[in-house]
């Protein structure tokens, strides 16, 4: 999905959690990717963001007790 909008994963994934309203605090150290991480001016589709919003969750295993890995978000 990434290609078709013309970002990097990380930017439709910042992009997404912001278009759902949520407070973004992407984390890095290198200069090209910070910039990148602001670059979020496109738009997910409500179609696109549909399917997204249907992805199951990976089994993240002990750490599926925090909310934002066990989809109780």
């Amino acid at each position: 999905m990434a290609k078709k909008y013309h970002v990097s994963v990380p930017q439709l994934c910042i992009r997404y959690n912001w278009q759902l309203g949520m407070i973004v605090f992407p984390k890095t150290t290198n200069p090209q990717h910070m910039k990148e991480n602001m670059e979020i001016d496109f738009e997910i589709s409500e179609e696109d963001m549909d399917l997204l919003r249907r992805v199951k969750p990976l089994d993240y295993g002990d750490a599926d007790a925090f909310p934002v890995y066990a989809g109780k978000l």
